[in-house]
């Protein structure tokens, strides 16, 4: 077993979140477009103008080798130099298109309890935070061949040059803005780009120990408790989704005559 195998993560979330974790055993991987991050799936600058670099000697070769044979076969050499002036666009699209073919699950590397990542999911004093390890989580999503899990790497994105020998670089490249996270971020291919997947997991094998925030009410760990003892008494009563601030299913009912 590899060092980073062992390596500890800690997935932190608020209550509704773990009892969710519990009630459906499965963890969600978000696409990601549904981070905040609008960065997601970029990468520095260097990157990109190597990329521009290649495909320009490319068109540069395309357009002094195979030009003048296509004009004498009577090609609509107009047509042609619309869709390669349109080609850089086309490019990007089809970048985020394959990022959001990805699912997402985000850990942050520590061997120790996080105050900041406490107060972040803490804001309303029923933070949860599970402890594993990297070994763990691959476990745990066994049956799921095309998971991925590795380091998220933090850059300058204005400045910082090609980072050699990271194959995973456009799923796992972040601001360095972000570098306080130490995110470890598991991957898999999503069924539907850019809808995020509950994905079946072994609690059992993923879990080592649940935390709960240091700034709960004793009550918070009580029914923390509850719910891994799985003791939590039925209730058979309906339940219902507010339609406080639902828009109204009515308008001004008008009937104008023409004649």
């Amino acid at each position: 077993m590899d060092d980073f195998s062992k390596t500890k993560i800690w997935r932190y979330m608020d209550l509704a979140r773990f009892t969710s974790l519990l009630t459906s055993r499965s963890l969600y991987f978000a696409c990601p477009t549904e981070l905040g991050d609008p960065y997601e799936g970029s990468v520095p600058r260097s990157y990109n103008q190597a990329l521009s670099n290649g495909l320009q000697a490319m068109l540069d070769d395309f357009v002094s080798s195979r030009r003048t044979p296509l004009v004498a076969m009577g090609a609509d050499i107009a047509r042609l130099d619309d869709k390669l002036a349109t080609l850089p666009q086309r490019i990007a699209s089809l970048l985020r298109e394959v990022i959001s073919r990805f699912g997402v699950s985000c850990w942050q590397e520590s061997d120790y309890e996080s105050d900041a990542m406490w107060k972040l999911y803490s804001a309303s004093q029923n933070g949860v935070a599970i402890e594993s390890t990297v070994e763990q989580l691959r476990s745990s999503i066994g049956n799921t061949k095309d998971l991925v899990v590795d380091r998220v790497l933090y850059a300058d994105f204005e400045r910082d040059g090609i980072e050699k020998g990271h194959k995973h670089y456009r799923l796992f490249m972040k601001r360095k803005s972000f570098e306080h996270e130490k995110e470890v971020r598991a991957t898999i291919p999503l069924p539907k780009p850019g809808t995020g997947i509950a994905v079946a997991c072994d609690l059992d094998t993923l879990v080592t120990r649940v935390h709960v925030s240091p700034l709960a009410e004793k009550y918070v760990k009580d029914v923390i408790d509850a719910l891994c003892a799985g003791s939590i008494c039925p209730l058979n009563k309906p339940v219902h989704q507010s339609s406080l601030y639902c828009a109204p299913d009515y308008q001004a009912n008008i009937n104008i005559k023409t004649d």
